[in-house]
């Protein structure tokens, strides 16, 4: 007796709905931020996923300011004493964002391996992996709003500030405004000591032992110039094993630390013909706790489809979500803008 066994195509809806969850895990996984981004306040990127639970097409983020009275002592009265309590908030919009690959005929797939299926998979992930973080950078170097002295840094010196940005950033020259551990040191102070809002740090958790620290994100012109910083590569190319383990050999997107602040290689901005005699500038970001926040309203969902008598096959991700640079009260909340030379080899 024969038992009829029914086929699952690949192209079965019970397939794509178990490559969902690992699709999500593997696209985040790839990003560069991904090390920052937590749930907590405590994070770079702080992720919000009430939406996913909710109705609504935007959630809105706040902030408490610290009490800034300076309280009672002794006998002195605490009636008719107390502090209101200030809030910020920002309403951070959520939409739909979904791409596709086909397959246009069974020959296409008949003409190659058997691995077509994965090979779109995996395609769908690269693009949602650098559209999460290309959207990433493009909402931390937003200068559109939140631009304030205290959080803006061009070139080596507070100096070169002025309250028009295209002004600000032509007084950055080659010379003089490469990314170096001094320029490094002045925007971690900006962020510690200056502004009515200090940047908290991101806490970076290794077992047991817990450290605050900022993070810079900078574009590869200015790590080149910064990995030529006598300074820096005295406290992080000494290495007194392996000589493979040298920031100089390894490549890695993490090039070091210095006073506090880890330097990570990433795709930032270059504004084009900026600076000093038109030389390009590098757009840096030195960044502390919620410096933006990402909110789902939907997590990425995996698809395929059969059309055309299931002569063609189509593979698609979806989600809804949203992300942005976190402003209160016009002044940038987790982010210092360090502007450097940035100019081509």
């Amino acid at each position: 007796m024969t038992t009829f066994v029914p086929t699952i195509d690949t192209t079965h809806g019970v397939s794509a709905e178990q490559w969902s969850n690992e699709v999500f895990a593997e696209y985040l996984g790839q990003n560069p931020f991904f090390t920052f981004m937590g749930t907590g306040s405590g994070n770079i990127i702080q992720v919000k996923e009430e939406l996913t639970k909710a109705p609504g097409d935007a959630i809105t983020v706040q902030l408490r300011a610290k009490l800034s009275g300076a309280g009672v002592s002794g006998n002195t009265v605490l009636k008719g004493a107390e502090e209101d309590l200030v809030f910020y908030d920002q309403r951070l919009v959520v939409d739909t964002l979904r791409h596709a690959v086909a397959l246009r005929g069974e020959m296409s797939e008949k003409r190659v391996a058997f691995d077509l299926r994965n090979q779109a998979r995996e395609a769908l992930v690269d693009w949602a992996a650098d559209k999460l973080r290309s959207d990433i950078v493009t909402a931390l170097t937003d200068t559109s709003s939140g631009r304030d002295r205290s959080r803006y840094l061009y070139g080596a010196t507070d100096g070169n500030w002025n309250a028009t940005h295209a002004t600000a950033l032509a007084n950055v020259d080659a010379t003089n405004d490469k990314l170096t551990t001094t320029a490094i040191s002045k925007a971690k102070r900006k962020a510690l000591l200056e502004g009515d809002r200090k940047v908290r740090p991101f806490m970076l958790k290794d077992g047991n032992k817990v450290e605050e620290v900022y993070v810079l994100f900078a574009h590869s012109y200015a790590v080149r110039d910064l990995l030529a910083d006598a300074d820096f590569k005295a406290l992080n190319t000494y290495i007194p094993t392996t000589f493979g383990d040298s920031v100089l050999v390894h490549g890695q997107r993490y090039k070091g630390m210095w006073d506090g602040v880890m330097i990570f290689e990433t795709e930032m901005p270059l504004v084009s013909g900026a600076g000093a005699g038109s030389i390009d500038v590098a757009h840096n970001v030195l960044c502390g706790a919620q410096a933006c926040a990402l909110a789902y309203g939907k997590r990425t969902n995996y698809k395929e489809d059969i059309d055309d008598y299931g002569h063609q096959n189509g593979f698609a991700i979806d989600e809804i979500r949203g992300v942005d640079k976190l402003v209160f009260n016009s002044v940038d909340h987790g982010v210092v803008h360090l502007f450097t030379a940035g100019v081509a080899d």
